[in-house]
């Protein structure tokens, strides 16, 4: 084993256990904490994988190995979505990447190769391409400026390294004698740039320091002041007067650049507004806000007993029923639905 892999490999264990350690520090364990244990617990068997080719944990390794991108992926989704929630499809996709090569291995598959290692490959890129859609989708929405640069390092970087080595080791270069290169030295030096990130900034940057909470009604944003020096107040005040005025939070698809654009102002300063001054995280929460209180408005409106949910919902911006239902349910703690009849029912017991 030539001495840089063994250098390299060496380095990235004790920047993996130096990761874990700061991860300890951590007073709460939510789910990206858990998720970025296990994906640390992943690059161990990549790192190890060569050391313990031959032996009898040759394949706990190479297991442990291909669960990396799943878990990049997983993590990638906790740590841009505020309000992340596991999907079962999400977990049956990674598992169905992990176990399948486990299985071909333990049968010595040879005529299925194709569905024990060839699907689960392909799936690798699928999974990494879910990953890059993550960081376009989330990414702009992120109110909070120093978690926007850090996440984005943290899985632009690290998502196009992986992409960039599977695609290498699995199709352009198979069994090339250099590639050890590419697989393990890259590893160090972003498992050093991680560590550094994480002893760098404060607690909640990278993870969320506490799991969004569930509003049981709406509450309109007050200004905090106090939560950061550089707040504008006035720029605060005008946005929610601008807001309530003109109703752009109806617009379906509107962005934060966009509605600069309106106010006349820089998207930078804005988005430090809306984080600093209303304590929304994300632009999509502070817009659905205004929504969902509309929303619940109208629901609550006999009136208006004849229209159906969906066109309330598109009514107030919302670009399908599926989005409006879970926003609500998330602000309001229950279903658009049993909304709309629990307020019924009160007003009938009323009368």
């Amino acid at each position: 084993m030539p001495d840089l892999l063994i250098g390299a490999i060496g380095f990235s264990l004790s920047q993996v256990f130096l990761c874990l350690l700061l991860l300890a520090r951590q007073p709460r364990w939510g789910t990206s904490e858990k998720l970025f244990a296990l994906f640390m617990l992943a690059i161990v068997g990549y790192l190890l994988t060569p050391v313990l080719r031959n032996t009898p944990l040759s394949l706990l390794a190479s297991t442990l190995q291909t669960a990396t991108p799943g878990l990049f992926w997983l993590l990638s989704l906790s740590i841009f979505d505020d309000r992340f929630r596991m999907r079962a499809w999400q977990l049956s996709l990674v598992k169905f990447t992990i176990f399948m090569p486990l299985l071909g291995a333990l049968l010595s598959v040879n005529e299925w190769g194709w569905l024990f290692m060839g699907l689960p490959q392909l799936l690798e890129f699928v999974i990494l391409a879910l990953t890059l859609w993550v960081i376009v989708r989330h990414w702009r929405t992120d109110l909070v400026e120093t978690r926007r640069r850090l996440r984005l390092w943290f899985v632009g970087v690290n998502g196009s390294y992986l992409f960039i080595l599977i695609l290498s080791r699995e199709v352009l270069f198979t069994g090339a004698p250099w590639l050890y290169i590419l697989e393990y030295v890259p590893p160090a030096a972003l498992l050093l740039a991680v560590n550094g990130a994480l002893l760098q900034y404060r607690p909640g940057v990278l993870f969320a320091t506490k799991e969004p909470e569930v509003l049981s009604e709406y509450v309109s944003p007050v200004a905090n002041p106090s939560a950061d020096i550089s707040v504008d107040t006035e720029l605060a005040k005008r946005l929610q007067k601008f807001m309530e005025d003109e109703g752009v939070w109806r617009e379906m698809g509107l962005s934060i650049g966009a509605l600069a654009q309106k106010l006349e102002v820089p998207e930078y300063r804005l988005r430090r507004t809306i984080n600093g001054a209303l304590g929304h995280r994300n632009f999509s929460d502070f817009l659905n806000s205004y929504r969902i209180r509309e929303t619940a408005k109208r629901l609550s409106n006999p009136r208006e007993d004849h229209l159906p949910v969906l066109t309330i919902a598109m009514d107030a911006g919302f670009r399908s029923l599926s989005s409006f239902n879970k926003s609500f349910r998330e602000m309001q703690g229950q279903t658009p639905t049993a909304w709309r009849k629990a307020h019924r029912q009160a007003l009938e017991e009323a009368c």
